[in-house]
């Protein structure tokens, strides 16, 4: 490819560039890093998918190399212990929501415990059911759909 080829494409790579690593996570000045390296370094064969291809590889570089989030100290921790009210409503929300999960239709309850409890696979929750993997994602976003609404419902009642 020509400079001049180059230089016709490039403002739409490096919003592709910019795009991929903002919808990473990134920040705006790390985004326009992330694209000015992206430019450097493409080959252009196909030029907007190796450009996203770098801008995303580079991003998630740029993300490894950040420092991890603090976790909660111990002592913060014990400062913000809940109180004897907070553990019972806490406790009735568990029982709550232990029970909505129960009344489930039969196969989204066994879906959601094998995902949720067990730890399975999509794949192994097919092989176990004999239904298609397809299958296993839709009857688990249709159990977490009615447990959302169940508490939505909840929640404006108590309001």
């Amino acid at each position: 490819m020509t400079i001049d080829a180059f230089e016709l494409i490039a403002p739409q790579l490096r919003a592709a560039a910019v795009n991929k690593a903002t919808a990473m996570g990134l920040d705006y000045d790390e985004s326009q890093d992330i694209a000015q390296e992206t430019l450097l370094r493409s080959r252009l064969y196909n030029p907007e998918g190796f450009a996203s291809v770098i801008a995303h590889r580079l991003s998630l570089n740029h993300l490894r190399r950040k420092p991890p989030l603090p976790l909660e100290s111990e002592e913060s921790a014990s400062q913000t212990n809940p109180s004897p009210l907070d553990e019972i409503i806490q406790q009735e929300d568990v029982q709550w929501l232990e029970q909505k999960i129960k009344e489930l239709p039969s196969t989204l309850h066994a879906v959601l415990k094998m995902r949720q409890d067990e730890r399975y696979s999509n794949e192994q929750i097919a092989t176990l059911l004999g239904i298609k993997e397809d299958s296993v994602s839709t009857l688990l976003a249709r159990a977490r759909r009615q447990l959302m609404e169940q508490i939505k419902q909840l929640r404006r009642e108590q309001q």
